[in-house]
């Protein structure tokens, strides 16, 4: 929670499930965030982040260290889609990402 407060945090707005094979299964995005924008949807798979496989990988080391980072830094994704042939790339800019609470959604 402590990194969210931060001014110079960033993130692109995406909530994953980590799948079987250590790879991301985005379940949602933020409305408006990077993601979103970029076009990016629920059910793609990231393969890669920064050009390193998410195959095997620790999923909370590529939350924490791969997808947030300094605000404003870019990141590039590889994406597996279902119903395309070919995986697709997303450069992404983090930007700070505000979490709301059920009381300030009010």
């Amino acid at each position: 929670m402590a990194a969210n407060s931060e001014v110079n945090f960033g993130g692109v707005g995406v909530d994953g499930i980590q799948l079987p094979n250590g790879q991301i299964r985005v379940v949602q995005l933020v409305n408006g965030g990077p993601a979103q924008l970029a076009g990016i949807r629920i059910g793609d798979t990231i393969t890669q982040i920064d050009g390193k496989a998410t195959l095997g990988s620790d999923f909370r080391t590529m939350v924490l260290k791969r997808l947030r980072g300094i605000a404003g830094t870019p990141v590039v994704l590889r994406i597996r889609r279902e119903g395309e042939e070919k995986p697709l790339t997303f450069t992404l800019t983090r930007r700070q990402i505000e979490m709301k609470t059920n009381k300030e959604k009010k």
